[in-house]
């Protein structure tokens, strides 16, 4: 879905294996709901910060691509010797 000159960076960020960036996201949106005021109305209830889980969510995304990226850089040599 991603053209052609923009397909070798989103392999390198391996975005076809998105297991990495839920693994990320996982504890930052259950700290947010933790966080999450009880309202004093019994009947009305509270969600977590839509803005605040967004950003997490951005920011696992490019973090986790950040990692796959600097692992590759660092493990050429060691990758070389792996048959």
């Amino acid at each position: 879905y991603l053209p052609p000159t923009l397909r070798p960076y989103a392999h390198l960020a391996r975005l076809d294996k998105p297991i990495g960036t839920f693994l990320l996201l996982h504890p930052c949106l259950w700290s947010t709901a933790l966080a999450t005021t009880v309202p004093s109305d019994i009947h009305s209830y509270a969600l977590p910060d839509l803005k605040l889980c967004a950003l997490f969510g951005i920011g696992s995304f490019v973090m986790r691509g950040a990692g796959c990226t600097i692992n590759d850089m660092w493990d050429s040599q060691y990758d070389k010797n792996v048959e």
